[in-house]
């Protein structure tokens, strides 16, 4: 059985007799710091204030046997656990009666079962006894049932501790019905259910904290969208019954919230609240909605108190003006088109247009486009109402662009877009009005869209494989971001900023400049084909490899184990620039050859992304 966490070890209340309190204490030892146990002697009857019993002990289950159990059960809100009394309890006890006496008056509580007075007469004629048996359902007929059995000069009396206590005082020989078995049975059975009581209380606790003692206002709905519970704040703010009326719904704006999570600006009594749904599911069932109101003032106050300016970690004049247009292209009404190699730091750049611009209170929806399946490009992008296709989701779908109204859609890859899916994006973002499939409703769109690509999109219209016309509605601002070896100066800023972030995560007590000292020369000869993503991979591993170093020193072994791609790499930095520019160029003139001028397979083949094949190709043509 496993132990119950130290926090949650549960109190035990045993309410019973001598004989039986004497045997779950024998027992006990079995169960050593898995609870805590009090013994109380208790016939359980009306004349007994058991709740100051449990004022008293404050137990978290009760455990006792017999009438004892039923009458607490039926009296107390405790959880209370009944010793359980089996067929080979009642053999075993018969046997030790036999040795006492062969007029034996076994004693059960509960009516007549079956299967046991069946027992209890083959037991008779087995043991060859002269056994009597007496049932009862309450402390009083117990009483009653011996006092009948007494006139009849019983020679041992087999029962429950209460029917053993009564023997003892008219000293007439009694055997315990129960045995240790069954003993280990009940505290096994009363620790689960105290650690289940405790665990509910818990998660009921803890609901109730948060629910309450949360600054926005909460409501839950049932499926059906009916109110089930509001919080202190709301209930004091928004709603003024445990019924929401057709006006409260309409203006908490609650007849048209959708199956999936979704934030958007509302405006209730000319505040301006976030209302944000999430949806509680369990097992494709959708059991309840958690709408949360947040003030705007409220939000702008707690961003500016808790949230670190996040900035550009720069050095290079050429980083330092992308992050200038950034912050200029984020207040203009334009697309950004943001260009640069797999790992310069695209979406960071969306993310800071995001945070400058008019949109910032609004939500940021990323699209991966080269992820997105074909089939369910309109279905994700666009949504779709209930019943609108074949297993299509109960209360239909919000799609991505109706996500991100008033927000910034941010449309990563957006050159792995298939053409067909181009042409309806096209006319979304140029109409501005959205129409969910099989839906008669329109939504008009207010949004600020980002867009990137790791390849020159205008080569890509050149070539057909990108519509002309969504790349000028793409394309109004363009940011493009130079590779990491191409901005040199940044190496050093950003590496010092990774290896303290990691050293801080990891507790390794040194500064990241003094851990740089013996990267540099490294680092700066290094062409970082991953750039920063890459950077901030090595200086991770750095880090973790410096932990096991006694004196937290980077040796030359600690380096070639660590960065393997550095000491791979080295022997192509030794050449000089111009030979390395004459290898270049004929590679890529071999491979353009070989390729009949395909820039994809030829960057491809390379192991270089198309932007930098476009650049080398431009280069060479102003030469």
């Amino acid at each position: 059985m496993n132990r119950p966490a130290q926090a949650m070890k549960p109190r035990i209340l045993l309410l019973g007799f001598r004989r039986f309190s004497e045997l779950v204490h024998s027992v006990m030892d079995k169960f050593s710091g898995q609870a805590e146990l009090a013994f109380h002697d208790s016939v359980a009857s009306e004349k007994i204030d058991h709740q100051a019993l449990v004022d008293r002990y404050h137990p978290d289950v009760i455990m006792s046997a017999g009438a004892n159990a039923a009458f607490l059960a039926n009296t107390l809100s405790v959880p209370v656990v009944s010793q359980p009394v089996k067929e080979s309890d009642i053999i075993e006890a018969c046997l030790k009666a036999k040795k006492v006496s062969n007029r034996v008056h076994l004693f059960t509580y509960g009516a007549g079962v079956p299967g046991r007075l069946k027992l209890i007469e083959y037991l008779s004629e087995l043991l060859e006894i002269n056994l009597v048996h007496r049932h009862y359902l309450t402390s009083d007929e117990a009483s009653e049932q011996f006092y009948l059995a007494l006139a009849e000069k019983p020679g041992v009396i087999v029962g429950p501790s209460y029917s053993c206590h009564l023997a003892e005082k008219e000293g007439i020989p009694s055997i315990l019905l129960y045995s240790r078995e069954s003993a280990v049975e009940l505290v096994e059975r009363a620790i689960r259910v105290a650690h289940d009581a405790l665990q509910r209380a818990q998660q009921t606790g803890i609901q109730t904290h948060l629910f309450e003692e949360s600054d926005d206002f909460l409501l839950l709905l049932d499926s059906d969208r009916n109110l089930v519970q509001a919080n202190r704040a709301a209930r004091t703010t928004l709603i003024k019954s445990n019924r929401l009326s057709a006006a409260e719904r309409n203006i908490l704006q609650l007849n048209d919230i959708q199956t999936v999570h979704t934030e958007r600006w509302i405006s209730i009594k000319k505040d301006r609240f976030l209302q944000v749904v999430d949806v509680l599911e369990h097992n494709d069932h959708q059991m309840a909605y958690l709408v949360r109101y947040k003030s705007a003032q409220t939000r702008a106050v707690v961003a500016a108190e808790t949230e670190a300016p996040v900035s550009f970690v720069v050095q290079s004049t050429a980083m330092s003006r992308v992050a200038s247009l950034a912050k200029t292209y984020a207040v203009a009404h334009g697309a950004v088109m943001i260009i640069g190699e797999s790992g310069t730091g695209k979406e960071h750049i969306a993310r800071e247009i995001h945070r400058h611009s008019r949109y910032a209170n609004g939500p940021l929806v990323a699209v991966n486009c080269g992820s997105l399946p074909s089939e369910l490009f309109e279905s994700e992008m666009f949504g779709y109402e209930e019943g609108a296709f074949t297993n299509s989701r109960r209360g239909g779908h919000r799609g991505l662009l109706e996500q991100a109204n008033h927000g910034v859609l941010f449309l990563d890859e957006i050159a792995e877009m298939p053409m067909a899916h181009q042409s309806k994006l096209l006319r979304v973002l140029q109409d501005k009005i959205l129409k969910p499939i099989g839906s008669e409703r329109s939504v008009s769109l207010n949004l600020k869209v980002v867009a990137a690509t790791n390849r020159p999109l205008h080569v890509e219209v050149e070539e057909g494989r990108f519509r002309e016309d969504l790349f000028y509605r793409l394309n109004t601002f363009t940011l493009e971001l130079p590779p990491l070896r191409e901005r040199k100066e940044d190496i050093a800023a950003i590496s010092v900023y990774y290896l303290n972030r990691f050293a801080g995560q990891y507790g390794l007590p040194v500064d990241g400049s003094v851990l740089y000292q013996s990267l540099a020369s490294h680092f700066e000869r290094y062409r970082w084909p991953g750039n920063v993503r890459e950077l901030e991979s090595f200086c991770e591993r750095v880090v973790v490899a410096v932990m096991v170093e006694p004196s937290y020193e980077i040796t030359e072994s600690l380096l070639q184990a660590a960065l393997p791609e550095v000491y791979r790499a080295g022997a192509s930095f030794s050449a000089a620039n111009g030979a390395l520019r004459q290898c270049e160029m004929a590679a890529i003139e071999a491979a353009m050859e070989l390729y009949q001028g395909d820039r994809q397979a030829v960057a491809d083949y390379l192991g270089i992304s198309t932007t930098t094949l476009w650049r080398r190709l431009k280069n060479t043509k102003t030469q």
